[in-house]
């Protein structure tokens, strides 16, 4: 049905007409049903202002839009919620009675509290009820003709609200899509008057078919005055915006998506451009903001300050703080990047990792927040499974060269074994509603490899001790001369299966979730025959120790409580924090008797193992912190000087701490007396001697090593006395990159994408084929010097500090000689980038 052949019975008053009605002719429908929906709703809103003093309540209805029919419908609002219901309603959800006892009278909590039980689900929360107030709340004329609306199809229709009818005394707007449809509506007007024979057909289609009516017919259009109604001004005007008295008009609306010139799309489209420009602005404004805010650091009186104005505890905060110490943590608790953290996460991160420290090779027990069921996990695939029961993960293969068909019931099965990436992605992203900080329990008495203290380290073929029971796998792997290609085309490569895995990622970027069907089924086969051969062979080279298991050593258990046997609630910390204090006032005015006694003597059992609010709080902050700023440098403050130091990593901070603690030790070279700090050694043999570290003899390079070492490892005793987790201050703008983040990661010579610097190393090492012999007396294995360290504890089960002073020279030698290399070449294959973009050269400025 045309628009304007449409009879003036065809009206929206009854909800029958809507669905005849269609809009199909209309270049642009839904810019339409926004405006028309929008003057509607105006017009509504006028007659119910008008009706506000009568004694009878108005029904307001508004227009609503149904994606079923794709037909606008009346909807009708009888359940109003007032603000004072809402607020009841938050107050019964969270048990507050005694604030409801104190804002409400009884018949008035009678009232609202059937009110809330007849409505159920649909009583809206404050949250909504404001966005949807913030989203549709009125403005005035003045301000919408001055702000930019970036809703699409809004369209000013209420111009003769606010007077100003004549185009040349409106102000001017901003470009956005609603100036472009109006600059497009006055185009169509002028193209009417300059072209006579269409203006003429217009004229004589509006005289013949009247416009759609919604509601009643206006009745005071008879008696308006003659002149008035023959003005051309005044029919524009009557097509344009609709009247205060009478009916809205669909042409009020359609005016403007008719007729509108073919140009005006290039306007439109400019204005989405400025836009978006404007959004990009204020994202980088924004994280602006974020890395100025992450200076903050709270302190411990603030942690509990959020504790107490969470729960509205206003008789305790008085107890505690001045009126200017709690606007100050108000204002500070805003500041902070991260949404403030709870007393109990803020433990549970400080107590799973300190468990850690002391508790190796064992299983983490999690309990699930959902099915309250504790789960046993070496890690976090078995969190992600367990999460995949409760969400339902499943989805269809899309995998191209995956042609599988399978029973739904299967599906969980396959993702997991050949698409695992794909389901550990959505499992992940709901890990905090099921396993949060606080669902860690704690380490399980059991130990991973129990079974490797009953075999004898000690090889029967060759002699040679195995301390770790995965490095005697791959022993026997050698002995046996187990080698296997790898399952990639074109490649020569042949080493055990972890070899190969390594080898896949370093030279070919890939992980092995990206392998096709045929090369993962290849590697699922080499894993196989390897695990099989080990399994039947293993006996023969490592056998038990006279077919006895060792016994354990019994130690004198410490009657002190660990944190591995004791859960500390947030009720628990508050109780440390006030006692630590002696504030016994305030610790009467929370807890009673028997709560007093039975917290004093947990934290008599905890003794020095409870920690502070503070310190849970910083290992909290800096792994949040962590999430937001990867590859940015750690700022830490000395508790000693006060010096603010940057990490990149912990020798910076060891460095420092030899400042303090060790002792200046005589230089390695021969004939030179001078005391030298230990982190000062390599500036004092440029110095002084002219030297750098790869000049140096066998005897000197090996003596400065172990001086080093020995230092390191004597500064990393006293880590908690100059740098605690709590001296942690923030990370630096600054990221580590360096050149490196400005190198082309596509191969001239091959054409594959390496985005990793190091393995760009190793990619050009592998087209120049250079290998090294490793440096072990007796090993011909030829390697990579980036993989040397992983060869030596696999293959010799070895680290850098047990070799010997010709080996450690020689692997000095190597690395030397492979920088030198690379600084050559490497610009060969992977160049500068030509192009920089200036959001990606900003971290680094």
């Amino acid at each position: 049905m045309d628009l304007l052949s449409s009879s003036p019975n065809d009206s929206f008053g009854d909800d029958d007409s809507i669905h005849d009605y269609s809009f199909a002719p209309l270049q642009d429908p839904e810019l339409l049903l926004a405006a028309y929906t929008r003057a509607f709703n105006i017009r509504m809103m006028k007659s119910e202002e008008e009706n506000a003093d009568e004694s009878w309540p108005v029904e307001r209805r508004e227009l609503v839009y149904d994606d079923s029919h794709s037909k606008p419908q009346l909807a009708q609002k009888k359940d109003r919620v007032t603000p004072d219901q809402a607020i009841f309603n938050y107050l019964y959800q969270q048990r507050r009675n005694d604030l409801l006892e104190t804002m409400f009278d009884e018949e008035t909590c009678m009232e609202y509290t059937t009110e809330v039980e007849q409505m159920g689900a649909a009583m809206p929360q404050i949250q909504r009820m404001y966005a949807y107030y913030c989203r549709n709340k009125p403005v005035k004329k003045e301000a919408v003709e001055k702000s930019s609306d970036s809703r699409r199809g809004v369209v000013e229709l209420d111009n003769e609200e606010s007077g100003n009818d004549d185009p040349k005394r409106r102000p001017q707007s901003t470009p956005t899509e609603n100036g472009a449809l109006e600059h497009a509506v006055k185009d169509s007007q002028q193209q009417q008057v300059t072209n006579p024979r269409r203006s003429a057909r217009l004229r004589a289609r509006s005289v013949v078919k009247k416009p759609v009516v919604v509601g009643v017919e206006d009745e005071e259009s008879s008696n308006e005055d003659p002149k008035q109604q023959s003005t051309p001004r005044n029919k524009r005007k009557q097509q344009r915006t609709p009247r205060e008295d009478g009916p809205i008009h669909l042409n009020d609306c359609a005016v403007l998506m008719l007729n509108v010139p073919a140009r005006t799309i290039t306007r439109i489209n400019k204005s989405k451009e400025a836009q978006e420009a404007n959004d990009r602005t204020d994202v980088r404004r924004k994280k602006k903001r974020v890395k100025d805010s992450r200076k903050v650091q709270l302190s411990s009186d603030q942690a509990v300050f959020y504790y107490f104005h969470e729960r509205k505890r206003s008789d305790v905060l008085d107890a505690l703080f001045n009126e200017n110490t709690r606007q100050e943590h108000v204002n500070k608790v805003k500041e902070v990047v991260c949404e403030m953290p709870s007393i109990m996460r803020m433990y549970a991160h400080w107590r799973r990792i300190e468990l850690k420290k002391t508790i190796k090779d064992a299983m983490e027990i999690w309990k699930c927040q959902a099915c309250k069921k504790q789960q046993k996990t070496s890690g976090q695939k078995d969190l992600l499974e367990h999460i995949g029961t409760h969400e339902r993960i499943s989805s269809p293969c899309v995998v191209e060269h995956c042609g599988r068909r399978m029973k739904p019931r299967y599906m969980r099965e396959h993702l997991k074994r050949f698409h695992a990436r794909h389901y550990d992605e959505k499992a992940r992203t709901q890990r905090n509603k099921y396993f949060p900080p606080e669902a860690f329990l704690r380490f399980d008495d059991k130990k991973f490899g129990n079974t490797q203290n009953l075999e004898d380290p000690k090889c029967r073929e060759c002699g040679k001790v195995v301390r770790v029971r995965t490095t005697r796998r791959y022993h026997v792997a050698q002995h046996l001369k187990l080698s296997y290609k790898c399952m990639i085309d074109d490649c020569e490569f042949r080493s055990n299966p972890m070899a190969i895995n390594r080898h896949i990622s370093q030279y070919h970027s890939k992980k092995v979730g990206q392998l096709t069907a045929g090369e993962f089924l290849d590697f699922k086969l080499i894993k196989d025959d390897f695990n099989k051969t080990i399994g039947e062979e293993f006996h023969k080279f490592f056998t038990c120790r006279n077919n006895k298991p060792v016994r354990k050593r019994v130690e004198a258990k410490d009657k002190r409580a660990s944190p591995n046997d004791m859960n500390v609630t947030p009720q628990l910390a508050i109780f440390y924090y006030l006692y630590e204090r002696k504030r016994r006032d305030v610790l009467e005015a929370i807890f009673d008797e028997e709560t007093w006694k039975e917290f004093a003597s947990k934290v008599e059992k905890m003794g020095i193992d409870m920690p502070s609010i503070l310190r849970t709080y910083a290992y909290w902050r800096r792994i949040e912190l962590k999430k937001t700023s990867k590859g940015g440098i750690e700022i830490w403050k000395c508790h000693l000087c006060k010096k603010e130091t940057k990490a990149f990593g912990p020798r910076n901070l060891l460095n420092h701490i030899g400042t303090h603690e060790v002792a200046k030790c005589p230089c390695v070279v021969e004939d030179c007396n001078t005391l030298v700090r230990p982190d000062l050694f390599r500036s004092h043999l440029k110095k002084v001697h002219a030297l750098h570290v790869d000049h140096l003899g066998k005897k000197e390079y090996h003596k400065l090593r172990l001086i080093e070492r020995s230092c390191s490892d004597e500064a990393r005793t006293k880590r908690n006395k100059y740098f605690p987790p709590e001296a942690f201050l923030r990370f630096d703008d600054k990221k580590i990159g360096g050149k490196t983040q400005f190198e082309d990661p596509k191969c001239r010579e091959c054409g594959q994408m390496v985005r990793v610097n190091t393995t760009r190393r190793a990619h050009v090492a592998q087209h120049l084929n250079l290998l090294y012999k490793c440096v072990v007396d007796g090993c011909e294995f030829r390697i990579n010097p980036r993989t040397v360290i992983a060869h030596l504890s696999t293959r010799h089960s070895k680290k850098v500090a047990q070799l010997t002073a010709e080996e450690l020279f020689e692997l000095k030698r190597i690395r030397a000689d492979f920088r030198k290399v690379m600084e050559r070449e490497l610009n060969k294959f992977f160049p500068y980038k030509e192009e920089i973009s200036e959001d990606h050269f900003g971290d680094f400025l």
